[in-house]
């Protein structure tokens, strides 16, 4: 994940492939949610709330999301975290309350 880019709006739209992109592995998708995290953009924490609703996805990717997804509540507290709750899949949700939960 080291590529150049212009800004973090860029950045944060590479990530957003990434994460998307069921041809890149496993790994590379699980770090663009991960890092994604990092990221106030309220594009990015819609993404992943979207992403984190298919609970075909696999098991690490969803949680993945729900890391980045408490991490940037944890950050913010601008969004209502039990919205987000009650519409993503389970392993998403369990990440979520397992890091609000130990801070």
């Amino acid at each position: 994940m080291g590529e150049e880019f212009k800004d973090e709006h860029e950045r944060a739209e590479f990530l957003l492939e990434v994460l998307l992109n069921r041809d890149e592995t496993l790994e590379f998708r699980t770090s663009a949610a991960v890092y994604l995290g990092h990221f106030d953009s309220e594009k990015a924490l819609k993404s992943l709330i979207e992403f984190a609703c298919n609970d075909m996805e696999d098991e690490r990717l969803l949680i993945s999301c729900g890391d980045a997804i408490a991490e940037i509540w944890d950050r913010n507290h601008d969004f209502d975290i039990n919205v987000v709750l009650s519409q993503v899949a389970t392993p998403t949700k369990d990440e979520i309350k397992s890091r609000l939960a130990s801070r």
